[in-house]
């Protein structure tokens, strides 16, 4: 556990104490013109005088659970508190100068809540918030369907499912603004095209994946629902697709009711799937996994089988096995005139 302590530095004097990558990089999400050698005291002054300017960019940024963790430090002030269940939050608002941290304290700098307290606790911050928590599901549903999305296509399938009014810009900004504080997924850009493509953390391998997508290119990005997005977003990338209940309830109860452990060998399941591991090699990695007794295999291949054939693919833009299999039957005989002609 940490100590809560106050830290009455200035607010610039706090951003500074950032690594000046950490600084170099909210620059350019904000879009601020950024000298190479600049210090880091210059690079926290324009970064400060930006949210001075505009602070609702905070918004943006801060996810809503980092919010809410700081106003329970802001309201807490002195006892203790844990780092590591509050890691990722912690992070967000130690790179933006609201708190210090380090092994064994938390300090809170009493500029930053005076400067924005009210900002961030008013009514229609907060619904302004809600609405970007809501965004950031969908988008994170996205990324664990697909594993490589170009933005071109989020967008598309966003406006879509949503029906939310926003421009492709106001996408791409929302992004490249709220991304740097994702441990999930990063932004790549095609230098040769300027296409900016999304990308899961959980993609073993990319140009894998690509290759893929060329080789069916008139396959389109299978689209699911907004909600399917989110619920996907919430559990982390496994959602209810056929067999997934039954298979964790099978690997509860060989691991004796351990959650814990049941839902990273479930997740560890889907990500082989969904990078494109055959049956067999998945079989073989979670056989090593489970012991699996003898008289329950039946059970624990039909669960596993089910499972793989309903689980969306990276490489196959988020379609699933059977998806696959249901469009070959689909695909009409082709008629071949044979014989002589007379």
């Amino acid at each position: 556990m940490a100590r809560i302590l106050i830290s009455e530095r200035p607010y610039v004097e706090e951003l500074s104490t950032n690594k000046t990558r950490n600084l170099m990089v909210i620059c350019e999400r904000l879009f601020l013109p950024v000298q190479a050698d600049a210090s880091k005291l210059e690079l926290a002054k324009e970064i400060a005088e930006k949210f001075s300017e505009d602070p609702q960019v905070l918004l943006e940024m801060l996810q809503a659970e980092a919010v809410e963790l700081l106003f329970e430090l802001w309201e807490q002030r002195e006892g203790s508190f844990a780092l590591e269940t509050n890691f990722n939050d912690l992070q967000q608002l130690r790179y933006l100068g609201f708190v210090h941290v380090e092994e064994d304290f938390i300090a809170i700098n009493l500029e930053a809540e005076d400067l924005f307290y009210f900002l961030l606790k008013s009514h229609k911050s907060a619904e302004v918030m809600e609405r970007y928590s809501r965004w950031e599901q969908v988008i994170f549903g996205m990324l664990f369907t697909y594993g490589i999305l170009d933005v071109y296509y989020c967008y598309d399938i966003f406006v879509q499912v949503t029906g939310e009014k926003i421009s492709y810009p106001e996408m791409e900004r929302f992004l490249l603004i709220r991304m740097v504080f994702w441990r999930s997924g990063i932004l790549l850009r095609n230098e040769k095209t300027k296409r900016l493509f999304m990308v899961s953390r959980e993609v073993l391998d990319r140009n894998e994946v690509f290759d893929e997508w060329n080789e069916q290119q008139d396959l389109g990005f299978k689209e699911y629902t907004e909600d399917e997005y989110v619920a996907l977003a919430m559990g982390n990338g496994v959602t209810g697709w056929p067999g997934v209940s039954e298979l964790f309830t099978y690997i509860l109860e060989e691991i004796e009711d351990d959650r814990y452990k049941a839902m990273v060998i479930m997740k560890s399941i889907i990500l082989m799937i969904q990078n494109g591991a055959s049956y067999l090699d998945t079989v073989v990695k979670v056989s090593r996994l489970l012991d699996t007794e003898e008289e329950d295999e039946k059970l624990f291949y039909d669960c596993l089988k089910t499972v793989f054939y309903h689980t969306p693919i990276y490489g196959k833009k988020g379609h699933t096995l059977a998806d696959m299999a249901r469009k070959q039957e689909d695909v009409p005989f082709q008629v071949i005139n044979g014989g002589k002609e007379t």
